[in-house]
């Protein structure tokens, strides 16, 4: 066992390095050409170019962030007999326990429920996840960081990746939920695709700010995670907006991007389309997190 360990880790090794000496001559031929391509324009001129440098470096190199993300998952379940299938399991127990009261509790029906509930649950664990380890992207990868000039986008991929293939495992419970309450002919899978693509690229800006910020103040990620343990109730992932009373409970929802990417994944699995008030408030997100971004680019 022993032997296999290390054979193991001697293979990751070697790929990694193997990754390294590849993009070392690209990284070098950016580094020499930066100071010139960006020394035009403004501060903040400057700052764009270098964001949109790094991340077509790291779009480049994809190789080596989608190996890396891969590697941490292995390393993540190593010797465990169900692997990342232990999630989709605990989460499949857990809907099923809260299904069946959360049903009473909002006097709904539990075929309609589940389903809803389920799903909102599935996909804002993805979303807080995603943010709570983007806080530990560089920090994580400062021994990369340190031997050569990487791109830093290619370590904030990593955790984008590394996530989709934990979301990947929950695709059965998906598919389950949706066929037990009969919303599985009826489910808009065009309109989940695009959701689902303009939430990744929208929560994309959002990790590699929790990164770069992250990465000077080491409170940030308690700070993260508890502002996400609030957001989990003042998100409609157990109930619906529709039972709100108040006019102004409704902007909990109206101005929570949470809430808006929440009902971009949710909606169309369930037969309805997203209203236009979500697609505005993910593209206003993503365009103030893109803001932030080139400011905070390290």
């Amino acid at each position: 066992a022993q032997v296999g360990i290390v054979a193991h880790y001697r293979t990751a090794a070697t790929s990694v390095r193997a990754f390294d000496q590849a993009a070392r001559p690209l990284n070098h031929c950016i580094t020499m050409n930066l100071e010139e391509k960006v020394s035009h324009g403004g501060h903040w001129s400057r700052q764009a170019r270098l964001l949109v440098l790094d991340v077509a470096l790291s779009l480049q190199q994809w190789q080596l962030w989608t190996h890396l993300g891969w590697q941490d998952l292995l390393r993540q379940y190593r010797r465990s007999f169900l692997g990342p299938a232990w999630i989709a399991i605990n989460m499949a127990v857990f809907t099923a326990a809260f299904g069946w009261i959360g049903s009473q509790l909002f006097n709904q029906d539990v075929k309609t429920y589940v389903p809803y509930f389920c799903l909102g649950n599935v996909f804002f664990g993805f979303l807080s996840t995603m943010f709570n380890e983007g806080c530990r992207t560089y920090t994580e990868a400062a021994a990369f960081l340190k031997q050569t000039s990487y791109p830093k986008f290619s370590f904030v991929f990593r955790v984008l990746w590394r996530n989709l293939l934990m979301m990947a495992h929950q695709f059965p419970l998906i598919i389950a939920v949706l066929w037990l309450g009969n919303y599985l002919p009826g489910a808009l899978w065009h309109v989940w695709l695009v959701g689902f693509v303009v939430t990744v690229i929208s929560a994309t800006p959002v990790v590699a700010i929790l990164a770069a910020i992250a990465t000077r103040f080491r409170d940030v990620p308690m700070v993260v995670g508890s502002i996400l343990q609030i957001a989990f109730f003042v998100t409609p992932v157990m109930w619906q907006a529709s039972q709100l009373t108040s006019s102004r409970a409704h902007l909990i929802t109206v101005f929570n991007p949470l809430a808006a990417w929440l009902e971009l994944l949710r909606a169309p699995l369930l037969g309805t389309y997203p209203s236009s008030a979500a697609w505005l408030t993910a593209g206003v997100s993503f365009s103030v997190c893109l803001v932030i971004c080139v400011i905070t680019y390290l």
